[in-house]
């Protein structure tokens, strides 16, 4: 309902931004499988195959700014090689008894990247084409809610684990981790 826009079409004359989203989302879906010492390469070699219209110094940014993602330590459980790309999610989950009668929460997605680890699961969503914003307060309630209601759904198949949530802005990459207050905000 609040999803923010989509950038403009007039203003991807410059840089083409639904392509360089759609681009950066690919990349970091597939390069986390590929060996780091051949990413490079990989994502060269991609990106001169899918972005023959982009201009060359467009497509070096936007294979250094994944690459520099995939090797920041900060991220290394997000992109670890036992994480998982666009895991689909299924979950018929009751309705809390505090609510009252009313029908169960049905959720259907896929989760762009999750992550698990023996004591916390994380889960990834992508944001392409779309500003970042400041701080978790300017994020629209539409993916506050999707990423709430991952987290239900997760819960009862890693029990006993932190499952903690974050949206990645692919505009100009940046991790943006939601806090566990607000996500339970939006679980009810």
């Amino acid at each position: 309902r609040d999803e923010p826009a989509a950038l403009s079409p007039s203003g991807l004359t410059g840089d083409n931004r639904f392509l360089r989203g759609t681009l950066t989302h690919a990349l970091l879906e597939h390069l986390p499988q590929i060996a780091p010492g051949a990413r490079q390469r990989v994502a060269d070699t991609f990106l001169g195959e899918r972005a023959r219209g982009l201009p060359e110094r467009t497509r070096r940014s936007i294979a250094q700014e994944v690459l520099a993602l995939l090797e920041d330590p900060a991220f290394g459980a997000v992109f670890a090689p036992d994480s998982r790309a666009e895991v689909p999610v299924v979950a018929v989950i009751p309705r809390p008894q505090t609510l009252g009668a009313g029908p169960p929460l049905r959720i259907a997605g896929q989760i762009d990247r999750l992550a698990v680890t023996e004591d916390a699961v994380l889960i990834v969503d992508y944001k392409t084409n779309r500003a970042a914003p400041v701080n978790q307060s300017g994020v629209a309630s539409v993916y506050l809610y999707q990423l709430a209601a991952y987290r239900l759904a997760l819960r009862d198949i890693f029990p006993g684990r932190a499952i903690r949530a974050a949206l990645l802005w692919t505009e100009k990459p940046h991790l943006m981790e939601i806090s566990e207050e607000i996500l339970d905000a939006h679980a009810t």
